[in-house]
């Protein structure tokens, strides 16, 4: 047990190592990690590392202007969304990557994407931080569209890093990872009533 423990936080830290000189464009950061499926498997401990950052940004949304009405009913469902998009992308991604002819490389692409989660969930909490200090709004947005680009960027450069595959290609995948979460957005605009019989 202590063993293990050991193995996941040592793995945690070389993770965390990794994923920010991914996110400042290092591609030695990729070395962190491994290319088999315990290393896949260990790396879904990261939704709890983003858990506590989607929270905030949520709040810094609703501080900033855009509180839905029924606020417990909202967050609700963005949690829920949160859950389903996170894994069921990971789902979707191996499927994905075997029409590429690079499912061998899934369990490395896979922990690498988990991590660059919690980046990108970093990066746009630092970037909407102007919306707190109330920040003209010009700036703040730009400074969140900086946000937003960077942490696209850096999903499409690990995922080309990571996969060895085309431009085009993780440009692709990361195109299915945006679209499911669009949808599944979209959905929780839907009201309960009216997709009742």
């Amino acid at each position: 047990m202590r063993q293990g423990l050991r193995l996941v936080g040592g793995e945690i830290a070389g993770s965390l190592r990794g994923i920010a000189a991914l996110t400042f464009g290092k591609a030695a950061g990729l070395r962190a990690f491994g290319n088999d499926l315990g290393v896949a498997r260990r790396s879904f401990v990261t939704p709890f590392f983003a858990l506590p950052i989607f929270v905030v940004l949520r709040f810094v949304d609703w501080v900033g202007g855009t509180a839905p009405l029924e606020g417990a009913h909202a967050f609700a469902l963005d949690l829920l969304t949160f859950i389903i998009g996170w894994a069921g992308f990971a789902l979707i991604s191996r499927p994905l990557v075997r029409m590429l002819a690079q499912e061998r490389d899934w369990p490395r692409y896979i922990a690498v994407w988990n991590w660059s989660n919690v980046a990108q969930y970093c990066l746009l909490l630092v970037t909407s931080l102007p919306v707190l200090f109330h920040a003209p709004a010009m700036v703040a947005e730009t400074i969140a569209l900086v946000g937003f680009g960077w942490a696209l960027w850096l999903e499409w450069y690990v995922t080309k890093l990571s996969l060895d595959v085309t431009p085009t290609s993780a440009a692709l995948i990361v195109a299915a990872d945006v679209g499911l979460g669009a949808v599944l957005s979209l959905l929780t605009l839907v009201p309960f009533n009216s997709l009742s019989l």
